[in-house]
Protein backbone atom coordinates (compact mmCIF):
# COMPACT_ATOMS: atom_id res chain seq x y z
CA UNK A 1 0.00 0.00 0.00
CA UNK A 2 1.58 3.72 -0.90
CA UNK A 3 1.91 5.65 1.99
CA UNK A 4 1.52 9.78 1.68
CA UNK A 5 3.80 11.75 4.58
CA UNK A 6 1.62 13.43 6.18
CA UNK A 7 4.37 16.65 6.62
CA UNK A 8 3.33 16.61 10.51
CA UNK A 9 7.10 15.69 12.22
CA UNK A 10 6.24 13.33 14.63
CA UNK A 11 3.12 11.81 12.97
CA UNK A 12 4.05 9.88 9.71
CA UNK A 13 6.01 7.03 12.49
CA UNK A 14 3.14 6.65 14.41
CA UNK A 15 0.74 5.17 11.42
CA UNK A 16 3.51 3.17 9.45
CA UNK A 17 5.08 5.60 7.50
CA UNK A 18 2.07 7.72 6.41
CA UNK A 19 -1.48 7.75 5.28
CA UNK A 20 -2.42 5.17 3.03
CA UNK A 21 -2.82 6.95 -0.51
CA UNK A 22 -5.90 7.61 -2.28
CA UNK A 23 -8.52 7.80 0.81
CA UNK A 24 -10.10 10.46 3.19
CA UNK A 25 -9.33 11.39 7.22
CA UNK A 26 -10.56 13.54 9.51
CA UNK A 27 -8.80 15.82 11.95
CA UNK A 28 -11.21 17.14 14.75
CA UNK A 29 -10.43 19.45 17.60
CA UNK A 30 -11.81 22.44 19.52
CA UNK A 31 -11.23 26.02 18.13
CA UNK A 32 -7.79 27.22 18.47
CA UNK A 33 -6.10 23.35 18.15
CA UNK A 34 -4.77 23.63 15.05
CA UNK A 35 -7.25 22.15 12.43
CA UNK A 36 -6.31 24.41 10.08
CA UNK A 37 -2.84 24.12 10.22
CA UNK A 38 -2.69 20.76 10.23
CA UNK A 39 -4.62 20.83 7.37
CA UNK A 40 -2.77 23.21 5.94
CA UNK A 41 0.68 21.86 6.62
CA UNK A 42 -0.30 18.31 4.50
CA UNK A 43 -0.98 20.59 1.45
CA UNK A 44 2.57 22.40 1.66
CA UNK A 45 4.75 19.59 2.49
CA UNK A 46 3.06 17.95 -0.32
CA UNK A 47 3.89 20.97 -3.08
CA UNK A 48 7.02 21.12 -2.02
CA UNK A 49 7.43 17.43 -2.64
CA UNK A 50 5.78 17.07 -6.31
CA UNK A 51 2.23 16.34 -4.97
CA UNK A 52 0.46 19.43 -5.90
CA UNK A 53 -2.84 19.85 -3.54
CA UNK A 54 -6.03 22.20 -3.27
CA UNK A 55 -6.69 23.40 -0.24
CA UNK A 56 -10.69 23.87 -0.14
CA UNK A 57 -11.77 26.99 2.33
CA UNK A 58 -15.59 27.62 3.84
CA UNK A 59 -15.19 29.54 6.97
CA UNK A 60 -12.33 32.15 6.17
CA UNK A 61 -11.20 33.87 3.12
CA UNK A 62 -8.37 32.36 1.20
CA UNK A 63 -6.12 35.39 1.05
CA UNK A 64 -6.51 35.34 5.13
CA UNK A 65 -5.14 31.63 4.71
CA UNK A 66 -2.55 32.71 2.81
CA UNK A 67 -1.66 35.21 5.45
CA UNK A 68 -1.79 33.04 8.08
CA UNK A 69 0.26 30.45 6.68
CA UNK A 70 3.07 33.70 5.89
CA UNK A 71 2.87 34.19 9.84
CA UNK A 72 4.12 30.85 10.34
CA UNK A 73 6.68 31.37 8.07
CA UNK A 74 5.44 29.40 5.22
CA UNK A 75 5.59 31.00 1.43
CA UNK A 76 2.40 29.80 -0.22
CA UNK A 77 2.30 33.01 -2.79
CA UNK A 78 5.47 31.02 -4.58
CA UNK A 79 3.41 28.15 -4.89
CA UNK A 80 0.40 29.16 -5.90
CA UNK A 81 2.13 31.37 -8.33
CA UNK A 82 4.10 27.65 -9.72
CA UNK A 83 1.09 25.86 -9.90
CA UNK A 84 1.80 23.54 -6.90
CA UNK A 85 -1.00 24.83 -4.85
CA UNK A 86 -4.91 25.97 -5.57
CA UNK A 87 -6.76 27.75 -2.85
CA UNK A 88 -10.40 27.97 -3.55
CA UNK A 89 -13.65 29.12 -1.49
CA UNK A 90 -16.62 27.12 -1.84
CA UNK A 91 -18.63 29.54 -0.53
CA UNK A 92 -20.65 31.19 -2.99
CA UNK A 93 -22.76 27.55 -3.22
CA UNK A 94 -24.49 28.34 -0.06
CA UNK A 95 -26.26 30.97 -0.55
CA UNK A 96 -29.16 29.11 -1.31
CA UNK A 97 -31.58 26.74 1.23
CA UNK A 98 -31.07 23.22 1.54
CA UNK A 99 -28.80 20.64 1.00
CA UNK A 100 -26.62 21.16 -2.08
CA UNK A 101 -26.43 18.33 -4.36
CA UNK A 102 -23.11 16.15 -3.28
CA UNK A 103 -22.16 15.88 -7.32
CA UNK A 104 -22.16 19.59 -8.20
CA UNK A 105 -19.95 19.77 -4.93
CA UNK A 106 -17.96 16.30 -6.26
CA UNK A 107 -17.76 17.99 -9.59
CA UNK A 108 -16.40 21.39 -8.49
CA UNK A 109 -13.85 19.78 -6.87
CA UNK A 110 -12.77 17.38 -9.68
CA UNK A 111 -12.52 20.34 -11.74
CA UNK A 112 -10.06 22.16 -9.02
CA UNK A 113 -7.95 19.00 -8.82
CA UNK A 114 -7.48 18.74 -12.83
CA UNK A 115 -6.22 22.63 -13.02
CA UNK A 116 -3.23 21.21 -11.41
CA UNK A 117 -3.74 17.54 -11.13
CA UNK A 118 -3.38 18.01 -7.44
CA UNK A 119 -2.64 14.38 -6.09
CA UNK A 120 -3.81 16.12 -2.29
CA UNK A 121 -6.67 17.85 -0.93
CA UNK A 122 -8.35 19.34 1.88
CA UNK A 123 -11.54 20.57 3.43
CA UNK A 124 -11.61 23.34 5.73
CA UNK A 125 -14.19 22.36 7.12
CA UNK A 126 -16.25 19.51 5.87
CA UNK A 127 -19.78 20.16 8.02
CA UNK A 128 -20.24 22.95 6.15
CA UNK A 129 -20.77 20.29 2.58
CA UNK A 130 -23.56 19.51 4.15
CA UNK A 131 -26.59 22.04 5.12
CA UNK A 132 -29.19 21.26 7.63
CA UNK A 133 -32.48 20.12 6.36
CA UNK A 134 -35.67 18.33 7.42
CA UNK A 135 -35.04 18.27 11.56
CA UNK A 136 -33.85 15.77 13.95
CA UNK A 137 -36.14 12.89 12.84
CA UNK A 138 -34.87 9.27 11.74
CA UNK A 139 -35.58 9.98 8.53
CA UNK A 140 -33.48 13.30 8.01
CA UNK A 141 -30.22 11.95 9.91
CA UNK A 142 -30.18 8.60 7.73
CA UNK A 143 -30.39 11.13 4.36
CA UNK A 144 -27.29 13.23 5.72
CA UNK A 145 -25.71 10.04 6.81
CA UNK A 146 -26.55 9.05 2.94
CA UNK A 147 -25.25 12.50 1.95
CA UNK A 148 -21.78 11.87 3.63
CA UNK A 149 -21.02 8.62 2.40
CA UNK A 150 -21.75 9.45 -1.21
CA UNK A 151 -19.59 12.41 -1.05
CA UNK A 152 -16.78 10.82 0.68
CA UNK A 153 -17.20 7.93 -1.24
CA UNK A 154 -17.11 9.83 -4.42
CA UNK A 155 -13.42 12.06 -2.68
CA UNK A 156 -11.74 8.22 -2.91
CA UNK A 157 -12.80 7.57 -6.47
CA UNK A 158 -10.75 10.15 -7.24
CA UNK A 159 -7.71 8.82 -5.96
CA UNK A 160 -5.69 11.77 -4.24
CA UNK A 161 -5.71 11.93 -0.62
CA UNK A 162 -7.64 13.92 1.57
CA UNK A 163 -7.57 16.32 4.47
CA UNK A 164 -10.89 17.16 6.23
CA UNK A 165 -11.38 19.24 9.34
CA UNK A 166 -14.33 18.93 11.93
CA UNK A 167 -14.78 20.92 14.93
CA UNK A 168 -15.53 19.46 17.78
CA UNK A 169 -18.07 21.81 20.56
CA UNK A 170 -16.14 22.93 23.25
CA UNK A 171 -17.34 20.43 26.37
CA UNK A 172 -18.65 17.93 24.63
CA UNK A 173 -17.26 14.28 23.68
CA UNK A 174 -18.60 14.62 19.56
CA UNK A 175 -16.02 14.51 17.14
CA UNK A 176 -18.14 15.94 14.28
CA UNK A 177 -21.15 17.85 14.00
CA UNK A 178 -23.68 15.20 12.67
CA UNK A 179 -21.52 12.36 14.91
CA UNK A 180 -21.30 9.75 11.93
CA UNK A 181 -18.40 11.56 9.65
CA UNK A 182 -15.93 9.77 12.19
CA UNK A 183 -17.84 6.17 11.21
CA UNK A 184 -17.29 6.58 7.29
CA UNK A 185 -13.91 8.24 6.79
CA UNK A 186 -10.71 6.16 6.49
CA UNK A 187 -8.84 7.84 9.65
CA UNK A 188 -9.76 9.98 12.52
CA UNK A 189 -6.83 11.96 14.18
CA UNK A 190 -8.17 14.50 17.46
CA UNK A 191 -6.52 17.07 18.59
CA UNK A 192 -7.06 18.26 22.12
CA UNK A 193 -6.48 20.66 25.08
CA UNK A 194 -5.04 19.41 28.53
CA UNK A 195 -5.07 21.80 31.46
CA UNK A 196 -1.84 21.90 33.10
CA UNK A 197 -0.13 23.85 36.56
CA UNK A 198 1.25 26.52 34.35
CA UNK A 199 -1.67 26.77 31.55
CA UNK A 200 -3.11 24.27 28.70
CA UNK A 201 -1.41 22.11 26.59
CA UNK A 202 -2.00 20.79 23.00
CA UNK A 203 -2.42 17.02 22.46
CA UNK A 204 -2.64 14.77 19.66
CA UNK A 205 -3.71 10.90 19.28
CA UNK A 206 -5.36 9.08 16.57
CA UNK A 207 -8.68 7.59 17.15
CA UNK A 208 -8.44 5.19 13.84
CA UNK A 209 -6.79 4.37 11.19
CA UNK A 210 -8.25 1.64 8.68
CA UNK A 211 -5.62 -0.87 7.46
CA UNK A 212 -2.45 0.76 9.96
CA UNK A 213 -1.40 -0.43 13.18
CA UNK A 214 -0.89 2.78 14.92
CA UNK A 215 -0.28 4.02 18.36
CA UNK A 216 -3.13 4.55 20.59
CA UNK A 217 -0.92 6.97 22.82
CA UNK A 218 -1.16 10.54 23.56
CA UNK A 219 1.39 12.89 22.32
CA UNK A 220 2.20 16.49 23.38
CA UNK A 221 2.39 18.47 20.16
CA UNK A 222 3.18 22.63 19.89
CA UNK A 223 3.08 24.71 16.86
CA UNK A 224 6.39 26.00 15.92
CA UNK A 225 7.55 28.71 13.15
CA UNK A 226 8.50 27.37 9.64
CA UNK A 227 7.73 23.88 10.79
CA UNK A 228 3.91 23.60 11.97
CA UNK A 229 2.37 21.23 14.38
CA UNK A 230 5.76 19.28 15.51
CA UNK A 231 4.68 16.64 18.04
CA UNK A 232 6.82 15.07 20.60
CA UNK A 233 7.52 11.54 21.01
Amino acid sequence: MRRVRSGIPGLDELIEGGFPAGRTYLVCGEAGAGKTTFALQFIYYGAQHGEPGVFLTIDERPEHVVEDAESLGWDLRRLIEDGKILMAEITPYFSGVGRIPHQKIVDEIKALISQIEAKRLAIDPIAPLVLEGGGDSAAAQTAIRGYIRSLIHALDDMGITTIATSEIPTGTNQLSRYGIEEFLVSGVIVLGFRRGETGFKREIYIRKMRGVNHSMNIYSYVIKKGLGIVISL
